[in-house]
């Protein structure tokens, strides 16, 4: 087990290797960052989508940013010192509005690598195509669907058995990582088979990105779940629907209305 943990606590180190390998070979990561930025999209360029903010808090050391939130400054520090070949290798990076200013802070230093994501999928995929120069495949956007189903699916079975609370955190968001999403699944029922479905409940902590502060909420709480849906994150279900419906589904889920832990200078702050 503890081979297997620290196998997922790799994953996104591994990604930092696999983006540089994948330059030859044509296989382009692109970033994104916010709540409904919807990713299936993107495999249908055959491109591998990954969140781009900032999780380390080393990287603050190079700041010289005052008042900013500390997901918006480590993402900002990482973008301007190159310091994350994630980041720096992206050619585009969607971002939503979920936090207006994380969007006005990385398009004000980034420029044209950023794309405003509005809802309007038409021209996500346009953008996509212009600076890919690759055309978009339904049938693979529509297989990628079905993984995203299945994967989510697994994540919401896999918090109702006994695994402990940090290790199942940890599999949600290191598994981001995966480069492809058969591979994301198959890591997934590899954790689920060491684990018995015992219907645990769990109190849900709802916070913007726990990563950073995983040592303190672990600490602090015991049997408890993870809830990522206010700038950043993801809701782990089953989810009914195919295709752009299922898009809707997934990415129209509001806003989490009351955080449990707040980072400080959030300027969005729902206390």
């Amino acid at each position: 087990m503890e081979n297997l943990r620290e196998e997922i606590l790799e994953l996104r180190r591994n990604a930092f290797v696999e983006t540089i390998m994948g330059l030859d070979s044509e296989k382009y990561i692109i970033g994104y960052l916010g709540r409904t930025v919807p990713k299936e999209i993107f495999y249908g360029f055959d491109l591998v989508p990954l969140p781009l903010d900032g999780v380390d808090k080393y990287i603050l050391e190079y700041s010289n940013e005052k008042d900013l939130c500390s997901i918006i400054d480590s993402t900002l520090t990482y973008a301007m010192t190159k310091k994350c070949p994630l980041l720096y290798n992206a050619k585009l990076v969607v971002v939503d509005n979920s936090c207006p200013l994380l969007l006005k802070v990385l398009k004000d230093n980034l420029k044209d690598k950023i794309f405003f994501y509005d809802g309007n999928l038409e021209n996500l995929k346009n953008i996509v195509e212009e600076v890919y120069n690759r055309d978009f495949s339904e049938t693979n956007f529509l297989k990628a669907v079905e993984l995203s189903k299945s994967i989510s699916s697994k994540l919401e079975k896999l918090s109702k058995t006994d695994i402990e609370s940090r290790f199942l955190y940890e599999v949600e968001f290191y598994t981001q990582f995966i480069f492809s999403l058969e591979g994301k699944n198959n890591m997934i029922d590899r954790v689920l088979s060491n684990f018995k479905d015992v219907n645990k409940k769990r109190q849900k902590i709802y916070v913007p990105r726990a990563i950073q502060i995983l040592d303190d909420i672990d600490e602090k709480y015991k049997d408890y779940q993870i809830i990522e849906s206010f700038c950043l994150g993801e809701i782990f279900k089953t989810y009914k629907s195919s295709g752009y419906e299922f898009l809707k589904e997934k990415y129209n889920n509001k806003k989490t209305k009351k955080l449990d832990i707040l980072y400080q200078d959030c300027p969005y702050d729902n206390k």
